[in-house]
């Protein structure tokens, strides 16, 4: 094998790597369990875009996943929560009667100024909507349509 093509297939290879990381997204996040266990379940629905940009976003990757009548996966979020809690950046929850309803978790940037956030909220009929949005989205952006402030 020639040193033109083993650089050749060490190029291939590190373009794969990269376009891997990229397409999973969420990288130590426990969150993304999450998000691969229940996208494709009955009940659930789920959203993934990628380069998606509007005039209020500007999402290199969006993940949404919708389950509706959520009691059996509560445990589940609320353990990869727990995990990514501590590692977040920034944390602003809603706690009604000892239950977490609401969470709003940003992560320190990757590569520059890729934000990471993660949204999650219990209806009270039991359907929880969680988000994972990166790309390079301000903490005031991600707020003001959280929060409307």
């Amino acid at each position: 094998m020639t040193l033109k093509q083993i650089l050749h297939r060490l190029g291939c290879i590190a373009l794969l790597l990269l376009l891997a990381g990229r397409m999973y997204g969420q990288e130590g996040l426990a969150i993304a369990s999450v998000f691969q266990k229940y996208a494709r379940q009955k009940g659930s629905t789920y959203v993934e875009m990628t380069q998606f940009k509007s005039q209020v976003w500007d999402a290199s990757l969006y993940k949404s996943l919708t389950v509706k009548r959520a009691a059996k996966v509560l445990p589940t979020i609320y353990e990869a929560l727990d995990k990514d809690r501590d590692k977040a950046k920034k944390v602003n929850e809603i706690v009604h009667d000892g239950v977490l309803r609401s969470g709003y978790y940003m992560f320190e940037p990757t590569g520059g100024k890729t934000n990471r956030f993660i949204v999650f909220r219990m209806q009270q009929d039991d359907t929880v909507y969680l988000l994972y949005i990166e790309g390079e989205i301000t903490d005031e952006k991600m707020s003001r349509q959280i929060y409307g402030f």
